[in-house]
């Protein structure tokens, strides 16, 4: 029996090389009994194998783990005060395919950091931490899970009457470090490779590609480093910071602070297509909107080189630097977007000439010479051309092809070929030449090996120092996992760049957070707004993400939301609708990225109104001013809200209800009937004069059309606009006597001054009474938004 104890918690190891106990200082039990929990698996030829037995030499630390077929393994065992390191020290006897820690199972149920590798059940916390990029937490893809794992993150032993959590299950189990049991428990796991020997495995979506060696210490599985920790739950952020410090982790600070701990981390932003010529512009957007950071969405021409657009930055990366000298000389900082190692087929390193170092998913040689005239290519193994991608390109040599199919048998051949593809030179090419089918994807790329992955990082580095830019985003993160090296791949690239960066740089990625890499990402901003209403857009997805963030002790972030103009399919954005957005951020206490091009923050009328909503909201919510009340109320999708400034660090929290918009339409009117409509209305709060927005809709495309003399009726009181608004035009009245008439972009075009003042809308069930006279023909039909205020709350600490 071996046993090691640090501060909160002591494992125990009996002679089989498993876990038989983890005690918290309480005395409390944590280990699970379903299964054992051996120390390190071994993986050899696809096969996993526990140890057989333990030796122990308690002064050194050093355990042996003893196997099958007489190989061993030495692993250090160190008490660090508040954690234990475990490394894997020597290989004897054979050569494993990879090494696997634990899993480790507990009886913790209660919360299951996937990506951070900590599980808590509210009061105690268990976790572990990779030490080095080698050892990726996970379970190596091939391999089927354990027996104890279910197979999804919310199956288990727990299941939810009310489904709301299956969108927990984010993640594939092979990517997590934690993953829930099926007898509510969790399990902890990490590997590590023997990435010197080539193979063929799964990789992203493909069941087998040929995986090329890679040299170095981080090929070897000797050095593969664990943390392994118990902890009270509100230390955990605590323990993890001093592993990183103490274990020589990448320990990122954000304005003086730990970036999981920095206040600054899930600050919004602005995403907008500066130029060299408009950056001054962006920034006094951002300004508008209190906030310090604008960030490119595209700025690239090129993937791989990492080109900048020269129609943008005419400068090219003096250019950029400019841009970022601007910014700072207010304060602010600049950011950029890429497709981490995404390769357009414009770049150099595809066309005219490939290089030989982009990524196969196979490889084969020619069966037969190839002459520059021929369209059939004859190959010895047609494998890796049936896999199913987005295009069918090959390269032979430095000629890139593209074939329709593979003959259906031997002879194989690929048929349907296209030759000097992509602006490549046909050549010809003796029998035995190789040719590799190039990994690819619907964006239209290919993908480097891990070789010419780092020129990718160094370069993507280079720019970001240069220009000084503080914000990057490693979108597109998974074509990584093209090189076949899984999460490994993933945090060598990303390190690779953290380790020279000469600045803070927040960060964020397109994937789930390789535990390791966990330290590096300062948060993850994912939700797109595209093709759906701002309220609508991967609105469950947000939410879950949520959820996701807490329980992997990440900083917050709600996703992209989108300032739109007025298209075919959508409004210009309008201000109840960032209000929404704002009030949703505020309730889960996080940032969000606004994104608007250039285009729409000149077109929109509202703009300035849109961008000081922002301004007042984030204030409040990075001063802390919403209690735990009104953040729970403010999460509420179905919820609205509005917020004022009320003197320094206070604010006025107005709840607010828009009943589904009222609907005016001339066809539904009956022979004779004058135009207008009656509406039920039920207003739960006190009694208010009426807000309203009423837009003119065209019907069959009649712009011409038009409704003149608008009028609203409730409570016994009359308001007429003696005016005429026209199609795709706004009527906007805020309670008061006036009215202001915009475009269908928010541009004010008009005011009118109505009979009398708002009618009152009384607390409890009432019409709404509305009628004007339709013009055109066909006739347009006019859509009434609502808008119902509750009593003020106080927001904030500030002096009375």
């Amino acid at each position: 029996m071996f046993t090691i104890g640090t501060e909160h918690l002591t494992v125990e190891m009996n002679n089989e090389g498993s876990i038989s106990a983890l005690t918290g200082a309480d005395g409390a039990r944590y280990e699970s009994k379903s299964h054992p929990s051996p120390l390190l698996r071994l993986v050899v030829s696809g096969e996993m194998h526990s140890p057989l037995q333990a030796a122990f030499d308690a002064p050194s630390g050093r355990i042996t783990l003893s196997y099958a077929d007489g190989m061993e393994i030495t692993v250090s065992a160190e008490n660090r005060g508040r954690y234990t390191t475990f490394e894997v020290l020597n290989v004897a006897g054979g050569s494993p395919d990879a090494v696997i820690w634990g899993p480790f199972l507990t009886t913790i149920g209660g919360s299951i950091g996937e990506s951070v590798g900590v599980v808590h059940d509210g009061e105690f916390a268990i976790g572990v931490q990779s030490l080095n990029a080698k050892t990726v937490g996970g379970w190596p893809l091939e391999l089927d899970r354990h027996e104890s794992m279910p197979e999804s993150y919310s199956q288990g032993g727990k299941p939810n009457p009310d489904g709301r959590q299956m969108t927990d299950n984010k993640f594939e189990h092979h990517v997590c470090t934690a993953w829930p049991t099926m007898d509510g428990g969790s399990g902890l796991q990490a590997f590590a490779r023997d990435r010197s020997k080539p193979a063929t495995r799964p990789a992203w979506n493909l069941a087998a590609t040929d995986v090329i060696p890679i040299e170095g210490e981080d090929a070897r599985i000797e050095g593969t480093r664990l943390a392994l920790f118990g902890c009270p739950v509100d230390q955990v952020l605590d323990v993890i910071e001093e592993i990183e410090l103490g274990e020589g982790l990448p320990h990122p600070m954000i304005e003086g602070a730990w970036g999981k701990k920095s206040p600054a981390a899930n600050q919004s932003y602005l995403i907008t297509d500066f130029t060299e010529s408009t950056m001054a512009d962006a920034l006094d957007y951002a300004k508008k909107a209190g906030l310090k950071y604008v960030y490119h969405p595209d700025p690239f021409v090129q993937w791989g080189h990492f080109k900048l657009k020269p129609g943008s930055f005419p400068n090219g990366d003096e250019g950029l630097k400019v841009c970022s000298d601007l910014a700072a000389a207010e304060g602010m900082h600049v950011g950029i977007h890429t497709l981490s190692n995404f390769t357009t087929l414009n770049d150099p390193y595809v066309a005219p000439k490939p290089d030989a170092r982009l990524q196969p998913v196979g490889t084969s040689t020619l069966a037969a010479a190839l002459g520059t005239e021929d369209n059939e290519v004859e190959i010895a193994n047609p494998a890796p051309f049936t896999a199913e991608l987005f295009r069918r390109t090959a390269q032979i040599g430095d000629e890139l092809i593209e074939f329709e199919s593979v003959s259906e048998s031997a002879p194989w051949k690929l048929l349907g070929v296209k030759r000097g593809a992509n602006g490549t030179a046909v050549s010809a090419d003796v029998e035995g030449a190789a040719i590799a089918r190039l990994w690819d994807h619907p964006y239209d790329v290919v993908f480097p090996n891990n070789e010419l992955q780092d020129e990718f990082a160094d370069r993507i580095t280079e720019l970001m120092n240069g220009a000084n830019l503080k914000q990057i985003s490693f979108d597109g993160l998974e074509g990584v996992y093209a090189t076949g090296q899984d999460d490994y791949g993933v945090v060598r690239f990303v390190e690779r760049q953290y380790r020279d960066w000469q600045q803070e740089v927040i960060n964020d990625a397109s994937i789930v957070v390789p535990n390791y890499l966990w330290h590096i990402c300062t948060r993850f901003n994912w939700g797109e707004p595209w093709g759906a209403e701002t309220r609508e857009g991967q609105m469950e997805w947000r939410l879950s993400n949520q959820r996701y963030f807490k329980r992997n002790f990440i900083p917050p972030m709600l996703g992209w939301f989108l300032v739109r103009s007025a298209s075919e399919r959508f409004e210009a954005t309008a201000l109840d609708e960032i209000q929404w957005v704002l009030s949703k951020a505020s309730g889960f206490t996080s940032g969000f990225a606004l994104v608007a091009d250039y285009a729409v923050l000149k077109r929109n009328g509202n703009i300035d109104q849109l961008l000081a909503a922002v301004s007042v909201w984030e204030a409040a919510r990075r001063a802390g001013a919403f209690s735990d009340e009104q953040r729970e109320r403010m999460v509420d999708p179905k919820g609205d809200w509005h917020l004022e400034a009320d003197g320094p660090g206070r604010w006025k929290l107005y709840p607010v209800h828009i009943p589904k918009p009222f609907v005016c339409s001339p066809t539904e009117l009956q022979p004779g009937q004058p135009g207008g409509s009656d509406w039920a209305i039920f207003n739960k709060y006190e009694a208010q004069p009426l807000r309203f927005t009423m837009r003119v809709r065209p019907v069959y495309g009649n712009e011409d059309a038009s409704v003149k003399r608008p009028t609203f009726y409730t409570d016994g009181s009359y308001m007429t606009f003696d005016t005429e608004v026209k199609a795709n035009e706004y009527l906007v009245c805020d309670g008061d006597q006036i009215g202001h008439i915009y475009d269908i972009n928010w541009n004010l075009l008009r005011t009118v001054e109505a009979t009398a003042d708002a009618p009152t809308v009384r607390h409890g069930g009432q019409n709404l009474s509305f009628s004007c006279r339709f013009e055109g023909d066909p006739k347009p039909e006019v859509n009434v938004k609502v808008f119902l205020r509750g009593t003020p709350e106080t927001a904030g600490c500030g002096e009375e």
